[in-house]
């Protein structure tokens, strides 16, 4: 193994760290051979790490035009400056690599304790490139990296998987693996870390497939120190006291969770029924809270975190204590309402299917959902699934096609490039029936009446995401929580404002928070626990950043952080072609009003909706076509010579 060191200013920094140890683990399956390389302390703090750092290494490692599922492509696994310290929302790591769905930037965040095994290892980032001739495992350990043959465990779910690992390297091992998705390069497979949180998103899946990468297992050995353990005890105890007067943090922290969000949100918003062909839901009653709560539920804790915002719902009958599963919110309304499906057991036991899989539920519900309304509408021929009749509502025909499409098996292989792919190869202009946004589904929260969200799904460069920015629900002068605006005013946001309103008070409001947002991502900060409606204020998520790093800061340096990243990404997507033009939403949100229940009406317009993307662009510092002007991107700390 081999130690380099590299600057970004020519001149080798280096003091006492604390918080990260500035190394990344460069592997090359292709060759076997793996190097160590430490970075400046100016690197750290431009890039900080997660999708930040990674889509540097991106542009600096890759060049333009490869295909997602070539051994060019990296995978990486990014930590943080301050991430998998044992405190409250920094569990969370990042997955990054030009994505197999959009061709442009891929990037996905990932909760439980596989975040606080990666700083463990000694290094902050591990990034993968090549291909194997073979089935691998990659197992790091005492700061090393060393290949191990997978041959056998080919073909088995994640499960399998886990257990066959861990006997063979030792149960205390962390081990994130792929299924049969990812072997068989299911264009939205995600990666499973600790054998039940989802990687999802964006095909990462695929990309660790297409490099016969089955599992990597980590041994912790020493995280590295934090500048003041003093201050971080005091912050998360103080936090545990939070989020019980929070009534956000306290909804996720109590059972059944946050993935019990579809019946209050069909009361008050519109929901996502039948590929957003639809907004009323019939089997709405069947996810109320006391339907969840019938259910075994275990919550699956991030370490140093007291929220335990992610659990564990087992099927009736069924234990959740093992196999443990994480439930997200998107999968309960992406494969519950999008499909017609109102069981929630058959929503359970999806969920199951798709982490022994490894399959992304967000974009596996609007693939099968687009599947759905073309056969409903003769688009799709009437025999196209062996003569068995593709209609929502239908579980037993769900449950088949999530193993058809992992196993990529006969019709489950058409459905198995997801749903852009799959509904242009019905003919010109049944591109139509995909509810996609650069080629990732989209998410089951309404963008016509919330019009944040809808900005969000249409510019950010990672495409749709429920967790793109704060939800417009949570500051509607109608619904929201009554809370929001007690941080949000540190923001500029200082009045509520209709969820569907669109106009430049609302791109400015959408502007602010989706930096936030993205500088949480660049650090890993986790979103469900901060600013600017959860427990951890911009004041605190700063101070916790000195504890850790010993930095002198600020949330403004976090703020730069977001926008930062808000650019890298963007000139990362325009060198891969992906410009202005696919800064937008699917046809039906600016043809088709929501036709019934409370937000009955809504709609976006077409031409104030891009005005607003417009507005967008001149308030970031980006051209007319969404390109970062040079000085946008030297004010941002980027070299655009580089």
């Amino acid at each position: 193994m081999i130690l380099i060191q590299f600057s970004i200013r020519g001149k080798y920094l280096h003091s006492d760290r604390h918080g990260y140890h500035g190394r990344i683990l460069w592997v090359d399956l292709t060759s076997g051979s793996s190097e160590v390389e430490e970075r400046d302390d100016l690197f750290w703090r431009v890039y900080g790490g997660g999708g930040l750092a990674a889509t540097a290494l991106l542009l600096e490692r890759t060049p333009p035009g490869i295909d997602p599922l070539s051994p060019q492509n990296l995978l990486i696994f990014a930590s943080s400056v301050i991430a998998g310290t044992r405190a409250p929302g920094l569990a969370r790591f990042t997955t990054a690599a030009k994505s197999p769905l959009t061709g442009g930037i891929g990037e996905t965040r990932t909760e439980g304790p596989w975040g606080a095994a990666i700083k463990a290892t000694g290094f902050d980032i591990i990034a993968i490139s090549g291909r194997s001739e073979r089935a691998v495992t990659l197992l790091i350990e005492n700061q090393s990296a060393r290949i191990l043959p997978a041959e056998e465990l080919w073909g088995s779910c994640v499960t399998e998987t886990v257990d066959h690992i861990k006997a063979q390297v030792g149960d205390g091992a962390h081990v994130a693996a792929i299924g049969p998705a990812g072997e068989n390069l299911v264009r939205f497979a995600s990666i499973i870390a600790e054998g039940g949180n989802q990687a999802s998103r964006m095909g990462m899946g695929a990309v660790m497939g297409s490099k016969n990468l089955k599992a990597i297992a980590l041994q912790e050995g020493a995280p590295p120190p934090v500048s003041d353990e003093g201050i971080l005890t005091q912050i998360s105890g103080e936090f545990s006291e939070a989020i019980l007067a929070n009534e956000l943090s306290r909804w996720q922290l109590e059972d059944p969770g946050f993935s019990c969000w579809i019946y209050l949100h069909g009361l008050d918003a519109a929901l996502c029924v039948n590929n957003y062909s639809k907004s009323i839901f019939d089997g709405l009653a069947g996810f109320q809270e006391k339907q969840f709560l019938e259910h075994d539920i275990t919550p699956l804790p991030c370490p140093g975190c007291p929220n335990d915002c992610i659990k564990s719902i087992a099927p009736k009958g069924r234990s959740s204590q093992s196999p443990v599963f994480a439930m997200h919110q998107e999968i309960a309304g992406a494969m519950g309402p999008n499909l017609g499906i109102g069981d929630l057991d058959a929503v359970l036991a999806f969920n199951e299917k798709c982490n022994q899989y490894g399959l992304d539920p967000t974009s596996l519900g609007f693939t099968i959902s687009c599947a759905m309304e073309a056969a409903e509408t003769g688009v799709l021929p009437s025999d196209a699934l062996a003569g068995k009749s593709l209609s929502f509502g239908d579980a037993d025909l769900v449950s088949g096609l999530i193993d058809a499409i992992a196993r990529r098996e006969g019709f489950g292989d058409r459905l198995a490039e997801g749903s852009l792919r799959f509904a242009g190869a019905l003919g010109a202009g049944r591109e139509r029936l995909s509810m996609h946004v650069k080629g990732l589904e989209m998410v089951p929260f309404e963008p016509r009446s919330q019009t944040n969200l809808a900005l969000g799904y249409a510019v950010a460069p990672i495409g749709p995401r429920y967790d793109i920015c704060e939800h417009d629900w949570d500051f509607d002068t109608d619904v929201g929580w009554e809370h929001t605006l007690d941080l949000s005013r540190t923001l500029g946001i200082l009045e509520r404002v209709p969820m569907s309103y669109t106009g430049e008070s609302k791109v400015r409001i959408f502007k602010v928070l989706h930096n936030l947002w993205s500088g949480a991502d660049a650090l890993d900060f986790c979103t469900f626990a901060i600013a600017p409606t959860r427990a951890l204020s911009l004041h605190t998520m700063a101070t916790m950043i000195h504890a850790i790093t010993g930095w002198e800061t600020s949330s403004y340096e976090l703020m730069r952080y977001g926008e930062r990243r808000n650019h890298l990404m963007r000139v990362y997507n325009i060198r891969e072609g992906l410009g202005s033009e696919v800064d937008t939403l699917p046809e039906r949100f600016f043809t088709e009003p929501i036709a019934d229940g409370p937000r009955a009406g809504d709609m976006l317009d077409k031409a104030a909706f891009h005005s607003a993307i417009r507005s967008y662009y001149r308030m970031m510092g980006w051209d007319e076509h969404g390109v970062p002007y040079r000085e946008t991107l030297i004010d941002a700390l980027i070299d655009p010579d580089r």
